[in-house]
């Protein structure tokens, strides 16, 4: 947790050093940011760091929760809880990737807790990231089975796991390199991402997911849940 210090101070200057910290972890990583070089490009005193944050440790859980808060807010900001599992899906994918395009510090941070030696802020992240999403998607997913809109022999839980694996390969390739080569190789897309390149792509991969969430004609009794 922040000091008490940091909520006193101009909310500007707040919104700058939160801001440079981003870019700079996920410019860097988490070992390799100075924090000497963070407040030269923030505009304030390294002592200063330490009179908002006890530890470059603690400023990094800030920075990295303060990035699912925005995104969060970007995704489900408007989205209404009564449309159906195929319009929430189309809207957290183009809300997710637009904010991702807006601010891939965030996303390179989060992709980055996977990486090795990162596995304490992985035990202290890694679930109130991802039980959010999970409890969403699984609650939507069961209701709309109920509805009769998604198919009665969906495993909802496997589906879930798949729908946002999904989403965060696809965001992912938007900021990350790699993932982007991956992205044009796997679907043979020629020269670079472009904006209309991946609304194709989101719209390619929205349908996907409606086929496979749609009623079968005909489909097997519904999958027992195991504990």
């Amino acid at each position: 947790m922040p000091k008490q210090t940091l909520d006193k101070i101009k909310p500007a200057k707040r919104e700058k050093l939160l801001s440079e910290a981003a870019k700079l972890f996920a410019e860097r990583g988490y070992n390799q940011t100075d924090m000497a070089e963070l407040a030269s490009r923030a505009g304030v005193a390294k002592g200063s760091l330490y009179n908002y944050f006890e530890s470059k440790q603690e400023l990094y859980l800030y920075v990295a929760r303060d990035g699912l808060r925005r995104s969060r807010q970007a995704v489900y900001g408007e989205l209404d809880p009564e449309w159906d599992i195929f319009a929430q899906l189309e809207h957290i994918f183009r809300q997710g990737a637009a904010f991702a395009r807006r601010h891939p510090e965030y996303l390179i941070i989060y992709l980055n807790v996977s990486s090795a030696g990162m596995d304490p802020f992985a035990a202290k992240m890694s679930r109130e990231v991802e039980k959010y999403t999970a409890d969403h998607l699984k609650a939507v997913l069961a209701r709309d089975v109920g509805r009769g809109l998604v198919r009665p022999d969906l495993d909802i839980r496997q589906a879930a796991f798949w729908i946002n694996s999904l989403y965060i390969i696809f965001v992912a390739s938007l900021v990350s390199k790699h993932f982007a080569l991956r992205m044009r190789e796997y679907l043979e897309i020629k020269g670079r991402l472009s904006k209309a390149a991946v609304e194709d792509q989101l719209q390619r991969t929205v349908e996907l997911i409606r086929r496979f969430l749609a009623p079968v004609e005909g489909a097997a009794p519904p999958v027992q849940e195991r504990n």
